[in-house]
């Protein structure tokens, strides 16, 4: 039988020193609901204790068991209760109506104190975990204007006061700064009381390879990207029928350039299971050649290639192009009409294929504190322009990451209707594709790059030259085996023509090179202007001597610069290539006097053939062993002449053949056994001077 208040306080007043207090006074605390009235008898309690001379006892006693209480209203197995809800939650303390959500909390008074999260229904629905951060974001629906809506924030902004009124307020939920304490609160204890309906989900919030999945593709990885990518993550989808788009595009598949195209598209998705660094593909010509088409046809392999989705203008800043790449992440960035953007990089695009082929970006602050996480992309770039993208004093490293095609003639014929056709019937080829790379052992796949490329390597190109052309010419043969199986894959010869030799990408020799047509341009500058009947009649740039060109420094320094050659770099690899005479102290430059200017000069010993801009003939080449000949065209020979071995050779064979024939019989004989030894001299040199090979 339950004790009043009175009868509790009387036995109070009974308990010697050494009795406990009993827990009904404590309880009896709760159980009164005026304010008034509990603080009247928690005070007649502390009364009683004093008289007992235990009232520090008895205070410890109380806060102990209003902590205890309050832990007990949290566990009580409250539910969500909101209309059409989405789904319900366990809530513990929470009154979760539509009117709302609040809690009673008592204070150290034992005083209740009534705590709103917010106004208005909202619960979270559902928890994602980034597979590439491992970053958690956390679904909120919540019912506003007689709706449910629903937003996804950073799991960090509902952990944090101020940041979830930044994040929360702006979508009309209501928090403020008086409330957002307990929004936070409440949000924690509904996600910790439901492991099992909020446990995290996988997501990503980009495209491409995620493991051995991919998305769009995959089924258990749910995307929660920015709405900024909405629409080109909508354009990668498939539509209308595979058939139409196959046939028209083995018609467009005999233009060598475009077929090209469609292999970089697809070469996207290998770069990284294969590690290979992302590559540049650039297509240039004048307007009408239809490249814009082509860059269509190409990026109708993964969807909608319409412009604005998959094809984009390049009208656009750094940050947005390395921002799609990041989305894009394994499926090619299509940028059309580069030079729309040359004024803003100065007309030299280096730094531009510097940064996109190295697949990193910068880290930038986020919206509401810290730093997001790097940027990170595996795709190739394929891009159409007017003119090329590098220039003849680009870097070397920005000439060895992009594989350069001129365009010379229309790529398609009808450009209306092919347009039509590609964003009518497109998106099925990527994912056949894709699909193809996960079932197959991806060691056999790298095996057969690993024999392309070496291929390649045998020619005169570098390896990152060699890395893109191999994984385009791998993915044409996929292509071929899974789309087009009456082609033939592309062939080394077929594209060989498209590599950067090693002499393009070497900025050193392209610039010792510029310096020496620069130098034969420019002979009277070179000239004495003191000789008798000198043509210069102007400044001295130098001298040239028999064995050197000798090159005032500061005028060099200025022609590497004009040309935008850096002296610093180009110098040191011309001493370690030899082109630089040292001094006796082993210095580049030489304090001497040149047509008696005394000034600081730069030596070169260059080659003969490099000197001079007409062909080089060598008079007498008739009696050279195989190595001296080999040794002259390595030199810069364009023609040896070798008539007196022709002419001995034929001579021994005429007189070889008369002594075997009867008289007046020897000149049909004689006359073909001519032309035939001839014919095989003549082989025998072309061989020697390596023009070409000849089956004898």
């Amino acid at each position: 039988m339950e004790k009043s208040k009175d009868e509790l306080l009387a036995g109070i007043s009974k308990l010697s020193g050494l009795d406990p207090f009993p827990d009904e006074i404590f309880y009896q605390i709760f159980e009164i609901e005026d304010n008034v009235e509990r603080t009247q008898y928690v005070e007649a309690l502390r009364k009683e204790a004093g008289k007992l001379k235990r009232r520090p006892e008895f205070n410890n006693l109380y806060r102990a068991f209003v902590l205890d209480y309050s832990q007990r209203q949290k566990q009580t197995g409250k539910v969500t209760r909101f209309t059409d809800q989405p789904i319900e939650l366990n809530c513990g303390e929470w009154e979760a109506t539509d009117m709302g959500v609040k809690t009673v909390r008592y204070d150290k008074n034992a005083m209740p104190v009534a705590y709103y999260a917010c106004s208005h229904p909202i619960l979270p629905v559902e928890i994602l975990k980034n597979v590439d951060t491992a970053q958690e974001r956390i679904s909120l629906a919540y019912f506003k204007s007689a709706t449910w809506q629903k937003i996804t924030v950073d799991r960090a902004v509902c952990a944090n006061a101020n940041k979830i009124v930044d994040a929360l307020s702006q979508f009309g939920i209501e928090v403020t700064s008086d409330n957002a304490k307990s929004l936070v609160r409440y949000i924690s204890d509904c996600v910790g009381l439901n492991p099992a309906t909020l446990e995290p989900k996988k997501s990503i919030n980009r495209l491409g390879w995620v493991g051995s999945s991919f998305t769009p593709y995959a089924q258990d990885i749910r995307y929660e990207g920015d709405m900024d990518y909405e629409v080109i993550f909508r354009n990668v989808a498939q539509k209308g029928d595979f058939g139409a788009w196959k046939t028209l595009c083995r018609d467009l598949r005999k233009n060598i350039p475009l077929r090209m195209m469609m292999a970089a598209s697809f070469a996207s998705v290998l770069l990284e299971p294969l590690k290979v660094l992302p590559f540049v593909l650039h297509l240039w010509g004048t307007t009408g050649t239809g490249k814009t088409v082509a860059l269509m046809v190409a990026m109708s392999i993964w969807g909608n290639p319409k412009m604005g989705g998959l094809v984009k203008t390049m009208n656009m800043t750094k940050n947005a192009i390395m921002r799609n790449a990041a989305f894009l992440c394994s499926i090619p960035f299509a940028g059309d009409e580069l030079q729309t953007i040359k004024d803003k990089w100065q007309g030299n695009f280096d730094q531009l294929i510097y940064q996109i082929t190295e697949g990193v970006d910068r880290g930038r602050a986020r919206a509401y504190g810290g730093v997001e996480d790097t940027k990170t992309w595996k795709n190739s770039f394929i891009f159409t322009g007017e003119e090329p993208i590098t220039k003849v004093n680009s870097g070397g490293g920005s000439k060895n990451r992009v594989i350069e095609i001129a365009i010379d003639g229309p790529l398609i014929e009808d450009g209306h209707y092919v347009s039509s056709v590609v964003q009518e019937h497109y998106g099925y080829a990527g994912r056949k594709f894709v699909e193809y790379i996960q079932e197959m052992d991806l060691n056999r796949i790298m095996d057969r790059y690993r024999e392309i490329f070496e291929q390649l390597c045998k020619l005169d190109t570098t390896d990152k030259q060699a890395m893109a052309m191999s994984c385009m010419l791998l993915a044409d043969e996929i292509a071929v085996k899974l789309f087009f199986p009456e082609e033939r894959a592309l062939q080394v010869s077929q594209v060989k023509q498209y590599l950067q030799s090693n002499f393009d990408v070497d900025v050193a020799e392209r610039a010792y090179q510029q310096v020496l047509n620069w130098a034969a341009k420019n002979p009277v500058r070179f000239e004495d202007p003191k000789a008798d009947n000198s043509p210069n009649k102007g400044e001295v740039w130098g001298k040239i001597d028999e064995d050197k060109l000798i090159v005032n420094r500061d005028v060099l320094l200025a022609f590497l610069d004009q040309n935008g050659f850096d002296y610093t770099a180009v110098s040191k690899k011309w001493s370690e290539k030899g082109y630089l005479v040292r001094n006796s102290q082993g210095k580049m430059v030489h304090q001497t006097k040149v047509y008696g200017i005394k000034s600081s000069y730069i030596k070169f010993r260059p080659k003969i053939r490099s000197m001079i801009e007409i062909p080089l003939v060598m008079h007498g080449g008739s009696g050279l062993s195989v190595e001296d000949f080999h040794a002259a065209v390595s030199n810069g020979m364009n023609k040896i002449n070798a008539f007196t071995n022709l002419s001995i050779a034929v001579e021994d064979k005429i007189v070889e053949v008369s002594k075997s024939l009867p008289p007046k019989t020897i000149t049909g004989p004689i006359y073909e056994a001519a032309i035939e030894t001839g014919k095989q001299q003549v082989i025998q040199h072309i061989r020697l001077f390596g023009t070409r090979s000849i089956d004898s």
